[in-house]
């Protein structure tokens, strides 16, 4: 009796919720710590929604982030909204942002 109790607990709370769950919406930048979706969504929120555009790119690599394909600096100049998105394999990426950035130059 106690073994189908746990198989019937352990079946019942492996369920895919179905019930109460909201549609994805746009948060404002500040509010982001860090958000996961795929590429396309990602790319298409940081661009179109936020209307952040691309100040820097480049490939990742290292040994223990394998992977870890890419990443972008974004920013909007008129408000100094940023972000920086990562970007996995397997159409994964991940973006992180806020505000009131400041730049400088690098010292040789």
């Amino acid at each position: 009796m106690i073994i189908i109790s746990l198989c019937l607990l352990f079946l019942l709370g492996n369920r895919p919720t179905t019930g109460n769950q909201q549609g994805e919406h746009i948060l404002p930048l500040s509010e982001i710590l860090l958000y996961c979706n795929t590429q396309k969504f990602i790319n298409d929120m940081a661009e179109n929604s936020y209307m952040l555009d691309l100040a820097a790119s480049g490939n990742i690599n290292d040994g223990k982030h394998r992977k870890l394909l890419s990443m972008k600096l974004l920013m909007n100049k008129n408000n100094n909204q940023w972000a920086i998105i990562f970007n996995y394999e397997q159409d994964r990426a991940c973006i992180i942002g806020g505000n009131h950035i400041r730049l400088y130059s690098p010292k040789n």
